[in-house]
């Protein structure tokens, strides 16, 4: 077993074009992007690479105009970085690409509609030839060597999730554990033969559903998880109790119970 590797990249803006929509089911919509910048362009006379996303649960901005202004402020390209606006601020979000097919030029993005938010509103808006802005990753953590692999989320991580479980090697050992608010959220997954997928519909007030998922998970098992805060608080503290070897665990906050509505 070893720990995973990361890979980094220049931070890139870059605008691109609505090229699809599909409705995987009444709450999760993917919408998928494509346009020139998605390959190496030219920027004010400064090359700017090719967009790369090399890991199952990288991390894109969308930026959005700002829902009461119709403001749009975007940041402006540096050298490999972005440099932030104040005034007014950027509104941004973080997605993790569901696909990304460089020789095609498309990039898949997967939003739940929950009803509010400046995201799930866009992607609910959404219509083919709508140009948005995003930036990055800045990095993708390659898939780590292990004996088993332990994937747990919410529907914030079912894009991540997919992702885990179609780049994993097709006899890797894999337990998922996919919380859902109401069972139309589920949606098909591709997996290595003997993964073993389990949905489970929860309260997302009960922030100790993945303590109770994770168990005590085996020394040699890699952990995953992303989704509300408090949940990924208690299951950290409940991985450092366990003492389990940090670098085996990978967790990740993707939004905040009680702040859901600037999601």
């Amino acid at each position: 077993m070893t720990a995973p590797d990361t890979r980094r990249f220049p931070i890139t803006l870059r605008a691109l074009t609505v090229t699809a929509i599909e409705d995987l089911n009444p709450r999760m919509r993917r919408i998928t992007l494509g346009g020139a910048q998605i390959g190496a362009f030219d920027a004010g006379g400064v090359a700017q690479p090719a967009l790369q996303s090399l890991g199952p649960d990288d991390h894109v901005k969308l930026f959005f105009a700002d829902p009461e202004t119709g403001l749009l402020s975007l940041p402006r390209q540096g050298d490999g970085r972005l440099h932030w606006p104040e005034d007014p601020p950027a509104i941004s979000r973080e997605y993790t690409p569901r696909g990304f097919d460089p020789d095609s030029g498309r990039l898949v993005l997967d939003f739940v509609l929950h009803g509010h938010g400046v995201a799930g509103s866009w992607a609910a808006q959404a219509r083919l030839g709508d140009v948005i802005h995003i930036g990055g990753p800045k990095a993708s953590m390659l898939l780590p060597d292990a004996r088993h692999y332990l994937l747990l989320g919410d529907e914030t991580a079912i894009p991540a999730i997919a992702n885990w479980l179609e780049m994993l090697p097709a006899e890797a050992r894999v337990d998922a554990h996919i919380l859902s608010a109401e069972p139309a959220a589920r949606i098909a997954l591709r997996a290595p033969r003997a993964a073993r997928i389990a949905w489970h519909t929860h309260d997302p007030q009960d922030t100790e559903a993945l303590v109770r998922l994770a168990g005590t998970p085996g020394r040699d098992s890699f952990v995953w998880a992303a989704g509300e805060r408090g949940a990924i608080t208690a299951l950290r503290a409940h991985l450092t109790a366990l003492d389990h070897p940090r670098d085996l665990t990978d967790l990740s906050n993707y939004w905040t119970l009680g702040e859901a509505a600037k999601d």
